[in-house]
């Protein structure tokens, strides 16, 4: 009884943590596309106060800008149009955003891109 009930515990307790981890990959999950010079992409997703947003694209990609939009006004609040390929915005207060990402410049089109944030909008 005492062998069951020790094995028992343990399979639960590692269930528990497999769902666990499970939840918090998917949360983290990046957001993933493909883009060409010109072309724009827009996520909506509810941002804490503070949280950054990034993103990235692949090594034909040498430019990649960031728009942030307030999702019920649709005032701009923070953009990256640096010439990088790796921008970021942080959201000013917490609430519902528009993100959009604009290829500025992909050499092979199209490119792929990768957007994320802190606590994964």
């Amino acid at each position: 009884m005492a062998k069951f009930g020790m094995k028992m515990t343990a399979t639960v307790a590692l269930g528990a943590i497999a769902l666990a981890s499970t939840a918090a990959i998917a949360q983290a999950q990046s957001r993933s596309d493909w883009l060409s010079t010109g072309e724009t992409i827009t996520y909506e997703g509810y941002l804490l106060a503070d949280e950054a947003v990034f993103a990235a694209c692949d090594d034909d990609c040498s430019d990649l800008d960031m728009f942030l939009y307030d999702a019920e006004s649709g005032e701009l609040v923070a953009s990256d149009t640096l010439v990088d390929a790796v921008p970021g915005v942080v959201a000013p207060y917490e609430g519902n955003f528009l993100i959009e990402l604009v290829m500025a410049s992909c050499s092979i089109e199209p490119c792929e891109t990768w957007t994320d944030s802190d606590a994964g909008f």
